[in-house]
This record gives structure tokens, C-alpha cells and sequence, in this order.
């Protein structure tokens, strides 16, 4: 559970690094604020679950659990809804495809290949 709570606290320091209405695309703003944890088995993978748009939403703005909240100034309605349709159309990724496409973090262990 400490994991999860200490990835909980850095989210929120990528998403404001951007502004709402700045980000290009869903695929960016997956990557660079929710691959953190949902990549990395911190939270629930939520590419290829079938789960809707709507719920989707819902969470990012509500943040359940230990999740963040991400507030209309970080991510804009408009953005919401293009992330969530993108999430919905995604298919489950397998492990080397997922992490072959991740830029490593500062301070990551991992190794480029």
C-alpha cells in the first residue's frame, strides 16, 4: 500500500506540468499522467476492460481509492472525453509491447533495450 500512495502523490506534479486545452492527444496525456500507475500494476490496467467512456470519466474526475483528482484546469472537459473514448477503443496491451513504448523516468530502473 505505500507504493501506491507515494505513486498517488507524483501523479498530480506530471498532470499540472500541463494546463487544459495543451495536450496534443489522448495518447500523450495517458502516457505522461495515467501510464504511471496503470502501467506499472500500481492501479488497474484500464486499456482493452471494457470499460465505458462515462466511467472513466467519472474516476478521473472523483479519483476512487487512492487515485488523484484531476480538476478541469489540469485536464479540460473536452480532453476528458477524448481520453476516455481513446481508453475505450484500446486493446489490452501485452507487458513487452506496453513497456517498449514507455520513455523511462527519472530514477527508473529500467534499462533501454
Amino acid at each position: 500500500m505505500p507504493l501506491a500512495w507515494a505513486a498517488a502523490l507524483l501523479v498530480p506534479t506530471a498532470a499540472q506540468a500541463q494546463s487544459a486545452g495543451e495536450w496534443p492527444s489522448s495518447q500523450q496525456l495517458w502516457r505522461e499522467t495515467c501510464s504511471y500507475c496503470h502501467n506499472d500494476h500500481v492501479a488497474r490496467e484500464l486499456r482493452g476492460t471494457g470499460l465505458t467512456a462515462q466511467a472513466i470519466a467519472t474516476a478521473v474526475r472523483s479519483g476512487p481509492g487512492t487515485m488523484p483528482t484531476f480538476a478541469p484546469s489540469e485536464v479540460s472537459d473536452a480532453e476528458l472525453e477524448r481520453l476516455a473514448q481513446w481508453l475505450t477503443a484500446q486493446r489490452k496491451p501485452t507487458a513487452d509491447a506496453d513497456r517498449s513504448a514507455r520513455t523511462p523516468r527519472h530514477g527508473s530502473r529500467e534499462r533501454p533495450q
